[in-house]
């Protein structure tokens, strides 16, 4: 549904405070494949657990209700709408992958998983991977939409 509103200062700042927050359990989660890698399961692993779903979910409702309905007015182009129909599909396949991966941790935490410390440890990383890679590709479409709407200034430059 299309919306005259411009994205605000705030929202973008709240954004950005989401991101940084997956930005920075992806190196949690980094931290915790090394560890398995060398054969430990830390007391943390519960903790991440239960924080990987609701971080992506609130990231994602943020995005999805403030953001993509502002982008998807400013796509300029037939590319621009298909990378935000892209990106907007891939969050259904975060959602699953989030919570795959916490349901392994809270496993492996219980000492209940039947995979390898090794193969948890490469499930951790593609995950955090993946996300560090969607993360920056919304940052940058959010400052493409700030470049194209004057809105407002990204928080770097603020």
């Amino acid at each position: 549904m299309p919306t005259n509103d411009c994205i605000t200062a705030a929202q973008v700042s709240l954004l950005e405070d989401r991101h940084f927050e997956l930005l920075a359990l992806c190196l949690e989660l980094e931290e915790l494949a090394a560890d398995l890698d060398g054969g430990d399961i830390p007391a943390k692993v519960a903790t991440l657990a239960a924080r990987v779903e609701p971080l992506l979910t609130e990231a994602q409702r943020l995005e999805e209700e403030s953001f993509y309905p502002r982008l998807e007015e400013n796509a300029g182009s037939c590319f621009g709408s298909l990378m935000i129909a892209q990106i907007k599909s891939e969050h259904r396949l975060d959602r699953r992958a989030a919570h795959e991966l916490a349901m392994t941790l809270n496993a492996l935490g219980h000492r209940r998983c039947s995979l390898s410390l090794e193969t948890v440890a490469l499930m951790v990383r593609g995950f955090q991977e993946y996300l560090r890679r969607h993360v920056c590709a919304e940052q940058i479409l959010i400052d493409s939409l700030l470049a194209a709407t004057g809105d407002a200034a990204p928080a770097a430059a603020q």
